[in-house]
């Protein structure tokens, strides 16, 4: 039977009770591999919480058939927690649960990430710094990752002080090597696979995964299903397989927009949600106000629930998160559209009254316009 400890049941109950918080950077699991990371890092201030769970079938027969019969479930859990330090700059920790690598059953790895070369040219470059409890060994990782159009490419060189359960009275270093790639289907697919490999380490099972992953419509997260002979999360783990093992598993990301932390420490801050007016047309000028009133639409909800403007202004929608937003007159009278991340739309008000719109794929995203003045050109 799987036993969590009290301190990781603890720790992840919290993390989960913090999804209605708010969620917008996801790690994009589309955009790498199972066993490779790569060298991305959450936005400054933002927290990253995953789990991935791996699964074989222990039974008679060992296969897929057999859990309708007398086959058990053997689950390996793996969880992430990841905050963003700076934009180059990440800390976090791993904690796998029923390992088959290590001296005891649990291994935490609390990790420190930094990323010298981000994205130039698409090439980027990431150093990690780690600590396994379970086997007390100082790990770290060099990763490379090219960008390029639907294809992404990540090699990695890991080091272990002392890595895998072993029976020997001295601890040997070791080091891995690791490749991979993925392959974008659409906006929404792609596929991916890896490979690693304990290269001194001669009786060490080389591990695989081949897999699907999936930004999820409308929302902040991703999901991957895949196989692999990977049983653990850590660096070590991902870097030799179970052998002749196949799990089947999935993950799943759940991001934390960072902001919002911030404000567990200064709950009287009312700043964000004083609404938003228009600058003063000039008196001097003729006819209605051609001011332009921004409204950036981030961490699923529109700056400002209301705005005051001066007949004539023309609102501007920016979308700054990482998903499709729509501004929708809740009468039907306008539309946006799908404003995609980073683009935006602007509608000029010319009549006085309000204007209560929402996102449609977001009905819980709601805000107004206030137009002020008479008629335009009356």
């Amino acid at each position: 039977m799987l036993r969590i400890p009290g301190r990781a049941l603890t720790l992840i109950t919290a993390t989960l009770a913090l999804v209605a918080a708010g969620s917008l950077r996801s790690q994009p699991l589309d955009a790498r591999t199972v066993n490779l990371e790569g060298t991305w890092i959450p936005d400054a201030h933002d927290l990253h919480f995953a789990f991935a769970h791996r699964f074989e079938i222990a039974g008679e027969d060992d296969g897929v058939g057999d859990i309708l019969d007398d086959g058990k479930v053997v689950n390996y859990p793996t969880f992430a927690l990841t905050y963003g330090i700076s934009p180059r700059i990440s800390a976090g920790t791993r904690y796998s649960t029923n390992s088959l690598i290590a001296d005891r059953a649990n291994e935490w790895q609390p990790f420190l990430k930094v990323v010298p070369l981000k994205d130039a040219a698409g090439v980027s470059v990431s150093l990690l710094g780690a600590y396994n409890t379970a086997n007390e060994s100082w790990d770290g990782e060099a990763s490379a990752q090219l960008d390029r159009g639907p294809v992404t490419l990540i090699a990695a060189v890991r080091g272990f002080s002392s890595p895998l359960a072993r029976e020997e009275e001295e601890d040997e270093a070791e080091l891995a090597i690791g490749a991979g790639g993925s392959l974008a289907l659409n906006r929404y697919l792609a596929l991916n696979a890896d490979y690693a490999n304990m290269v001194t380490e001669d009786d060490a099972q080389i591990g695989w995964s081949a897999g699907l992953a999936a930004q999820i419509p409308y929302t902040p997260h991703t999901l991957a299903f895949y196989a692999t002979n990977v049983s653990s999360g850590t660096l070590e783990g991902a870097s030799v397989g179970i052998d002749d093992a196949v799990l089947w598993g999935f993950e799943f990301t759940i991001p934390f927009s960072g902001h919002r932390w911030g404000r567990l420490f200064d709950p009287d801050d009312e700043t964000a949600a004083a609404p938003a007016t228009a600058p003063a047309p000039d008196a001097a000028l003729a006819g209605p106000s051609s001011a332009i009133v921004e409204v950036d639409i981030k961490d699923l909800k529109f700056d400002g629930a209301e705005i005051r403007v001066p007949i004539g202004s023309i609102v501007r929608w920016t979308n700054r998160d990482p998903l499709a937003h729509t501004a929708t007159s809740i009468d039907g009278s306008w539309d946006s559209g799908l404003i995609e991340p980073g683009k935006s739309f602007e509608r000029t008000f010319d009549r006085a009254g309000r204007f209560d719109y929402l996102c449609t794929p977001h009905p819980f995203m709601k805000a107004a316009v206030i137009v002020e003045g008479g008629e335009a050109g009356a």
